[in-house]
């Protein structure tokens, strides 16, 4: 990366304004090794050690011998997962300046996009930029003093700086600096300090070299030789508890779960288990599997999906915002509140509105609802229940005027229970036919399978959509398309339904919904898409998680105690 110079400064000497921000970012994806250096000597190397490696003992648990798991990645931050850090460390004024570049999602995770994707020039000066802000907010906040253990006018700068460097880099970096890192970023301070005349702005300068380095960018998990199978490698202690913090908590493991690696307790699945179960009872947890879910199920689409307002006048940003903060409060209450069976998710006789929202579903009593989502009963209302009965779901999957029974119907077999939907052959028209005289949507899909070259995939889409026709395409329940009756008689696997609740109950008693929902967390929280040598460790999860009743806390805790969370092969 180029080095930029200290604004507002004339007459420097060049070469110590470079030793300040002369902080080595690689550009390639890191792996097998990405190697910068620089005249200066300050050059940051990263490899396969990952500048750290710890001794856990040999009494782990086995790792079974047909396990084959994916290569060694070094995994960019997810964009929640950079501002989760800086919260932590820095406060949240400081996550507040937090700007990092946005996510890109590969199959479907912005997981293993961040697994797999290099970053460029642009990205680079936006990381400098965000530290540089960051650093700034921490000082004006007096956050950056709640690092400082010495007296830099007693101590002096250096000395001051170099604690600062050990202890804050320590929780950044997931792990121990060695002296030669803590050495290169006191440098680092200790020049700023000179440069700009002041201990503080030499410590702003060492927290936003510390910031961006590939060790606070990247989840390093490069693991260290299995002793039990050379060909595959075991996470050490400091990268395992930085996986699970971020899975759980998007951000960095705290004080606690670092000295519980430094003293080799997630060696084996209890220590695991006993750190997970800690880590669950903080609030980032709720919000972290809250974001999962807004990526996995598209939430957090919702406040920026178009409509045709002549269509749909009702249509606002706020609408949505209340649709989205439904399907989180029924993940909320199933996961932490009840700790139920998470199938319900699908099935749940009630659900959770604000007076925004209960107006929009004709609820009774909507009037005297209030701003904040409050449960109430569904029992008997408009085939309504669970989450193919939410207005986001409905929104989502429909087309900007109109419904669509196709994206709905797709979303259920991909998204809902991992079923492949076949691409359309090339060359294949995809547009409804508009002037046959057709004139509900679901006529005109009809109509549209009749062409030989649409049956196959819109026989397996269209009869799950057909059942959720009576809701328009924002959620409103309807009795009529076009003025037309509604024929909302479906099939799902044989089974007839009609409308959301009878879906629900369809999906939920389907292996597949668990089946799918563990793949989908376990791709989210290792970064990639699992494959055939993972297969017999994802059965074990499954398996555990039927055998907790379905609880979504138990399989959380299931997959970082797993031994395929553990381990990686060797690069490619």
């Amino acid at each position: 990366m180029d080095v930029h110079m200290l604004e507002g400064r004339r007459g420097e000497d060049a070469r110590r304004r470079r030793l300040v921000l002369a902080i080595g970012l690689c550009t390639a994806a890191l792996l097998p090794g990405c190697k910068r250096g620089s005249d200066d000597g300050m050059g940051l190397s990263v490899g396969l050690d990952g500048g750290e490696s710890e001794t856990a003992g040999d009494d782990g648990d086995e790792i079974p011998a047909d396990l084959d798991p994916a290569p060694a990645t070094l995994r960019l931050l997810l964009q929640r997962q950079y501002v989760g850090a800086v919260e932590e460390l820095l406060g949240p004024e400081a996550a507040a300046a937090a700007d990092p570049p946005e996510n890109h999602a590969i199959n479907g995770f912005d997981a293993v996009g961040a697994a797999q994707l290099a970053l460029g020039d642009a990205e680079i000066d936006a990381y400098e930029r965000s530290a540089r802000a960051v650093a700034e907010a921490a000082a004006a906040a007096g956050t950056l003093d709640t690092w400082l253990a010495c007296d830099p006018v007693g101590a002096g700068n250096e000395a001051c700086i170099r604690q600062v460097v050990g202890s804050f880099g320590r929780r950044a970096w997931r792990r121990p600096l060695t002296d030669e890192e803590i050495e290169r970023y006191t440098a680092v301070g200790t020049a700023a300090a000179a440069d700009l005349g002041g201990f503080e702005a030499g410590l702003r300068a060492a927290i936003a070299a510390l910031l961006q380095s590939p060790y606070f960018l990247y989840q390093v998990e490069v693991g260290e030789p299995d002793p039990d199978d050379p060909s595959r490698r075991r996470l050490t202690q400091y990268e395992l508890a930085s996986r699970i913090s971020f899975f759980l908590l998007d951000t960095v493991p705290d004080a606690e779960l670092l000295d519980d690696a430094e003293a080799g307790l997630l060696y084996d699945s209890d220590g695991i288990r006993e750190a997970a179960w800690r880590l669950l009872e903080r609030p980032r947890a709720r919000e972290s599997l809250g974001e999962f879910f807004g990526e996995a199920w598209r939430l957090r689409n919702l406040v920026g999906l178009p409509k045709d307002l002549a269509t749909f006048p009702q249509w606002t940003p706020e609408l949505a915002e209340a649709m989205r903060g439904e399907t989180l409060a029924l993940i909320e209450d199933l996961a932490w509140e009840q700790e139920a069976d998470f199938r319900e998710v699908f099935m749940a006789d009630y659900t959770f509105v604000n007076a925004r929202l209960g107006f929009h579903y004709g609820l009774p009593g909507a009037a005297e609802l209030s701003d904040t989502h409050t449960k109430v009963s569904l029992a008997g209302h408009d085939k309504r229940g669970g989450l193919f009965g939410h207005g986001g779901f409905l929104s989502l999957l429909g087309h900007v005027s109109s419904t669509s029974p196709t994206l709905r119907g797709k979303f259920v077999l991909e998204n809902i229970l991992c079923r492949t939907v076949p691409p359309p052959p090339p060359g294949v028209v995809t547009d409804l036919p508009t002037n046959d005289g057709s004139v509900t949507m679901r006529e005109r899909l009809e109509a549209h399978m009749s062409d030989p070259s649409c049956r196959g995939c819109h026989e397996m889409m269209d009869p799950i959509g057909f059942g959720l026709e009576n809701y328009d395409g924002i959620g409103r329940f309807r009795t009529e398309d076009n003025g037309q009756p509604i024929d909302s008689s479906a099939v799902l696997d044989g089974e007839a339904f009609d409308g959301a609740a009878s879906l629900g109950t369809i999906v939920a008693s389907s292996p597949d919904s668990a089946h799918c929902l563990v793949r989908n967390l376990y791709r989210h929280a290792t970064g990639h898409i699992e494959g055939p040598g993972e297969e017999d460790a994802l059965l074990v999860i499954e398996d555990a998680f039927a055998e907790s009743g379905y609880r979504m806390q138990d399989l959380m805790v299931e997959i970082v105690a797993s031994p395929a969370f553990r381990v990686v092969a060797e690069p490619e």
